[in-house]
């Protein structure tokens, strides 16, 4: 492996980047993105123009801080290395959080897929108890390692292109412009308050997109490719999912719409048939369960690298015989089965929107410790003059902005239990600064000669 990563011609240029960025972006979460955005209205599209412009400065932020310090742990590195270790412990928690709640997301999107087979499903007693037992079956996947859980994944994505991007293209020749415009503001509230909501869900279809700056030693001239392709991504994302969104959008009933568990399928039925909402469906429960597992054994890296730093507890990095964390996955394995009994609601739309605002709530406090890092770090590197300075604070502006706005997005209950999860990261500090004294590590920041 080392000649295929050393040699410039096997290294990935803008197009190769630009795919793999798409790719990492487009995740099986977009299949209960037209439910939840058809209940705000078609003003929902100022909502994807205000998070496409908020996401792209949010990665080009992101992708020049992996140029100037590239470090494992990404976004909490740089959290860590401008604010100091409490900073970064608060960040990894947040982020770490939103990673397994975003999976929770991906369990209800499958369930409402599911219950387009299963009736049943849609009572949130049964529903609730499918979600649990089909993740602990995941996680007893994962148990077997990342190439046991990884090899369906390229199918499993191959699914979700096939619907997201099949209905996305094919079902303008059923769009009716008339239903699409029946409800511009459905929320009831102001349509700025709108507005905010709609990029608040939108922003949902873009987390991870801090995962798109790849390591620059696999990249040809990554000053230049590494933005490049992230733009590029990020644009050919936002296109899939607004015209997915917008065609199902005048393809379904807007009663209909607003209550359906799976939304995709639906479309599909309006297009084709019965049949071709059955198979619709069935590819969409594949892509949404499929990559569980996969995302499963992701969730638990962060973690692990903290309980390596001494940020979390020792069990987080504790390794079966596969080098997969077993007593992590079982831990939040847990808390994903609480929050799925604590969501559970007889609208399966309305439970998945509850749990992606948490998710988004979770991953916006370090996107913002994130952003407000590059500046810090270019004073400190002496870079802080000329118009690449310039440009990219107007980015850290803009990212920052966006990102206010989509907390506020979030509603009153998500911002609540986002205030009470950093609230709590305070007094368990207190164990990481036990755990480093015992190292015989400074655990105070103080000039040693004052």
């Amino acid at each position: 492996m080392g000649k295929v990563s050393s040699a410039s011609a096997t290294k990935m240029g803008v197009v190769a980047l630009t795919l793999v960025t798409a790719s990492n972006m487009m995740g099986s979460g977009v299949f209960m993105l037209p439910t939840n955005l058809a209940g705000v209205g078609y003003i929902s599209l100022w909502g994807w123009l205000f998070t496409i412009i908020g996401v792209i400065a949010i990665a080009l932020v992101f992708a020049k801080t992996s140029l100037l310090t590239p470090r494992n742990g990404g976004i909490v590195a740089y959290a860590s290395d401008a604010f100091g270790p409490f900073i970064g412990f608060q960040t990894t928690v947040c982020y770490w959080i939103s990673a397994w709640v975003g999976n929770v997301a991906l369990l209800v999107a499958g369930i409402g897929y599911l219950s387009y087979f299963f009736p049943e499903l849609k009572n949130p007693l049964y529903g609730c108890i499918a979600a649990i037992v089909i993740l602990w079956g995941f996680i007893v996947l994962a148990s077997f390692g990342a190439r046991a859980a990884g090899r369906a994944q390229s199918f499993t994505a191959s699914c979700m292109l096939l619907v997201v991007l099949g209905i996305g293209v094919v079902g303008w020749f059923w769009f009716d412009p008339k239903m699409f415009s029946a409800v511009y503001n459905g929320t009831g509230k102001s349509d700025s308050s709108a507005i905010i909501s709609a990029a608040s869900i939108a922003l949902w279809g873009f987390l991870g997109v801090e995962s798109a700056v790849v390591s620059t030693g696999q990249v040809n001239n990554p000053e230049k490719t590494v933005p490049q392709a992230t733009v590029y991504g990020l644009l050919i994302a936002s296109v899939c999912y607004v015209g997915s969104c917008s065609v199902i959008m005048g393809l379904v009933p807007h009663e209909e719409l607003v209550k359906s568990a799976a939304p995709f399928a639906d479309a599909a039925r309006y297009m084709f048939g019965e049949t071709a909402g059955n198979i619709a469906s069935a590819l969409s429960i594949i892509a949404c369960f499929g990559s569980i597992s996969g995302w499963l054994i992701l969730q638990s890296e962060g973690p692990r690298a903290g309980a390596q730093q001494g940020l979390f507890p020792k069990f987080f990095a504790d390794t079966n015989k596969h080098d997969v964390p077993m007593k992590s996955l079982i831990f939040t394995g847990v808390l994903m089965s609480l929050v799925l009994l604590l969501t559970a609601s007889p609208n399966l739309a309305q439970q998945f929107q509850v749990v992606i605002l948490m998710s988004v709530f979770a991953s916006l406090l370090p996107y913002m410790y994130a952003l407000i890092s590059l500046p810090i770090i270019m004073v400190s590197k002496k870079q802080n003059r000329g118009p690449t300075f310039m440009f990219y604070s107007v980015m850290v502006v803009i990212g920052m902005i966006y990102s206010i706005f989509a907390l506020l997005g979030a509603g009153s209950d998500s911002m609540f239990w986002g205030i009470v999860m950093m609230m709590v990261t305070i007094p368990l500090f207190c164990f990481v600064a036990v755990g480093k004294n015992k190292k015989g590590q400074d655990i105070l920041y103080l000039d040693k000669n004052a």
